[in-house]
Formats: C-alpha cells, sequence, structure tokens
C-alpha cells in the first residue's frame, strides 16, 4: 500500500469515528434493541397470559390438574420475577396451590394485574430508550448539519476572495497596465507631458486601489461610504457628495453591507478610469417596501451594448457593468443603467432581503 492509499484509508476510518457519526451508530443500535426486546416481550407477556386465562377457564370446568405446567410457567416467567421478589412470591403460590391441585383463580389474577404492571415499566423503558434514540440522531443531524453550513460559508468565502482577487487582477490589467504600456510608450517617444501624465494616472489608480481594498469594517456602513467618497475626491480631484435619506441603512445585514460596498469600489472605479467626471453623489434613500442605493456621475457616460460589443472583440476588456449586475443578483435585487448627463446606477433591495 503507497501513502496515497494509506492516507485515503486513515481519512476513511477517520470519517467513520466522527463524534456524530458515532450517535448515529449508537441511536441505530439502541433502536433495534428496543424494538427487539419490546417486541419479544410483548409477546412473551401476551402468551403467558393466554396460558393463565386458559388455567381459569379449566378450573372453572372442574379441572385442577396442571402439573405438566408447574416447571414450564416456572422457566418462563423467570425472567420477569428474577428482579421482583413480590412477583416471585405471588408465581410460588401459584405453583404451590397447582401442585395440590387446588384452585388458583384469585391469586392469578391478582398475579397478572401485577404483570401488567410490570410490562407497563418495561414499555415505558423501551420507550424511553427509543427516544433516546431519537435525541442522538437529532444531535447527530443538528452535528453534521452544522458542519456542513460552516464549510458551505468557508467556501462561499473562498469563493468571494478568489473572485475579489481575479477583480483586482483585471482592474490592473484594465487599468494601471494600460497605463504604465502607454507611459513606456511616451518615454521612447520622449514625450515628456505625456509620459508625467500616465505615469500620474498609473499612480492614482495603485493608491485608489489600495486604499479601496483596505477597509475598516469595524466602522459604520455610512462611515465606509464617506471615506471611500473622500479617497476618490483626494485621488482624482473628483468632487463627491454622499447624501443619506435613509433610517435603514443603519439595519442593514453585515453581508449586504459588505456586497454594497464592493458595488460602490466597482463604480466608483469605473468612474474614476473611463467617465471623465467632475462631480459624483452617492445616495441612499428609502422605499416604501425596499431600499435604494444611488450612483451618480456627470461624465460622458456609456451603452451596455457598445461595452458588450468592445469585450466581444478581445483586446481591452470591461468588467465593471457585469461585476455590478452579478453582485446585485446576489442580492436579490433589481439594478438600472440610466444614461442621460452621465450614468446613473440604480439598485434597489427589498426590505425582505435586508432584514
Amino acid at each position: 500500500m503507497d501513502k496515497k492509499q494509506a492516507a485515503g484509508s486513515g481519512f476513511k476510518i477517520k470519517a467513520l469515528f466522527k463524534i456524530e457519526f458515532i450517535f448515529i451508530y449508537i441511536a441505530v443500535l439502541n433502536f433495534g434493541f428496543s424494538i427487539v426486546c419490546k417486541t419479544y416481550t410483548n409477546k412473551k407477556i401476551a402468551n403467558l397470559n393466554s396460558q393463565m386465562i386458559k388455567i381459569q377457564l379449566e378450573e372453572n370446568s372442574g379441572i385442577f390438574n396442571h402439573q405438566n405446567l408447574i416447571q414450564k410457567l416456572e422457566y418462563d416467567y423467570e425472567p420477569f420475577t428474577y428482579f421482583d421478589s413480590e412477583l416471585k412470591v405471588e408465581l410460588s403460590q401459584i405453583l404451590t396451590l397447582m401442585g395440590e391441585n387446588k384452585s388458583t383463580i384469585e391469586p392469578i389474577i391478582t398475579f397478572q394485574n401485577h404483570m401488567h404492571q410490570t410490562e407497563s415499566r418495561l414499555n415505558f423503558g423501551y420507550d424511553s430508550l427509543l427516544y433516546c434514540s431519537l435525541i442522538l440522531i437529532v444531535i447527530a443531524v443538528y452535528l453534521i448539519a452544522e458542519k456542513y453550513f460552516k464549510n458551505k460559508i468557508d467556501f462561499q468565502r473562498l469563493k468571494v476572495m478568489n473572485e475579489e482577487q481575479s477583480k483586482i487582477s483585471r482592474n490592473l490589467h484594465d487599468g494601471v497596465a494600460q497605463d504604465l504600456a502607454a507611459l513606456k510608450l511616451y518615454l521612447e517617444k520622449e514625450d515628456l507631458p505625456k509620459s508625467k501624465f500616465y505615469a500620474q494616472q498609473a499612480f492614482n489608480e495603485v493608491r485608489y486601489m489600495i486604499g479601496a481594498t483596505h477597509l475598516d469594517l469595524n466602522q459604520s456602513f455610512e462611515e465606509i461610504v464617506r471615506k471611500m467618497a473622500a479617497t476618490l475626491e483626494a485621488n482624482y480631484n473628483i468632487s463627491t457628495k454622499v447624501y443619506v435619506g435613509s433610517t435603514k441603512i443603519q439595519n442593514l445585514n453585515e453581508n449586504i453591507q459588505v456586497e454594497l460596498i464592493r458595488i460602490l469600489q466597482e463604480a466608483l472605479s469605473n468612474i474614476s478610469r473611463h467617465a471623465n467626471a467632475s462631480n459624483v453623489e452617492i445616495r441612499f434613500v428609502d422605499g416604501i417596501d425596499d431600499f435604494k442605493f444611488i450612483i451618480k456621475d456627470d461624465g460622458k457616460g456609456f451603452s451596455e451594448e457598445e461595452v458588450t460589443e468592445k469585450n466581444s472583440k478581445g483586446g481591452r476588456q470591461h468588467y465593471g457593468v457585469s461585476n455590478i449586475k452579478e453582485r446585485v443578483e446576489l442580492l436579490g435585487g433589481t439594478v438600472d443603467f440610466i444614461h442621460e448627463g452621465g450614468t446613473t446606477i440604480a439598485i434597489t433591495i427589498k426590505d425582505s432581503v435586508c432584514r
């Protein structure tokens, strides 16, 4: 067996002995044991009751010779009388009367009443074991579900991190790499003014990306948004205003806050690189049963069809619109791109999603 096979076998053995599977194994064994014992006990007591009833009927008809049953009854009742001294005494009295060919009707009635009490106690014990099995199964299912959702959350978190890394790479290619390529071209041509311009563009882009990706999520959602607006204004000299006409942003789910911040990063990055805008407005507005997040600039605007056509031709790719759409769809919201004297991105999220 090579090392890989040994490692695989070791993993399978560990999987078999995880606590949740141990609970399931115990529950199944306990359930099977309880059902078998309960069925056997009830069947055994029913047969013994029938035998006692038969003896009573025979005695009523004048037949008192039960010598052939004495040893059999003593053996059959032993599991029930072994731990119950009172039952054992009552059975001994019945067997003694049977040995003397005397009437056992009244002692049998008393004995059967006690046997029914014993049967009830045994059934209660078996039912308790069955409930224990059910509790163990519930605990095991809870542990399995907890691990499943934890793994799912971890996977989703890793997926988001990978997506963020991919987007940073695309932004580097779409922004910084293009500026550096232009810088190299104009340096070779010894065009100093344009070289300085593209060097400053690349510097601004890198500084903005560093500032945007290192956010303090311990701050409030509004504080983070205002800090991002200040970063855009400082790096690109674009006047950026934040208007808060919403009380719902204070109660936004943390995951929704993070997604909205990423959407804003994407939008502001696109504005800084493509829009040639002088002013940007970021608005939060409460609707009757929804929450609106609006990003507006006074730049040159764009057409979604134009972006799609450029991407289909290869070369320089633009992912901003598709990235924003994907994130909004994950939130269960809707987004509209309005192109009138610039670009307005209007995102609507239902209250049912925000809670």
